[in-house]
């Protein structure tokens, strides 16, 4: 595989892991309440949140690193493929911040709530 070929592949799972990540914390936690209500603990709920948070940090620890590699710069109106990989790099750092505040933002009523509210 070259060079390009792999750093395509990373962008692109850079900027799909934060909504995939986001929709599967979701989803799982939606999924462990009732068995939080009855073991009256939120571990596994924090849990969900913590290992999300983790990983869409990552991809956008990932993206960044790309990005630095093709420059630092901002990506201009080029139609070559290093200016198409800056957009997806900073996109993809971006789509990292925002689901990562979704996350926790998500997080937030388990910290404050019963686990059966």
């Amino acid at each position: 595989m070259t060079a390009e070929r792999t750093r395509d592949l990373i962008l692109w799972c850079a900027v799909l892991a934060g909504p995939i990540i986001w929709l599967w914390s979701f989803q799982a936690k939606f999924s462990w309440v009732p068995w939080a209500c009855a073991s009256q603990s939120k571990l596994a709920l924090l849990g969900f949140s913590f290992l999300a948070l983790a990983f869409t940090l990552f991809a956008g620890f990932l993206a960044w690193r790309q990005w630095k590699e093709l420059g630092s710069r901002q990506p201009d109106e080029a139609a070559d493929p290093s200016s198409r990989a800056r957009f997806m790099a900073v996109g993809a750092m971006v789509f990292s911040v925002g689901f990562s505040m979704v996350i926790v933002a998500q997080t937030v009523p388990d910290l404050i709530l019963n686990s059966c509210q």
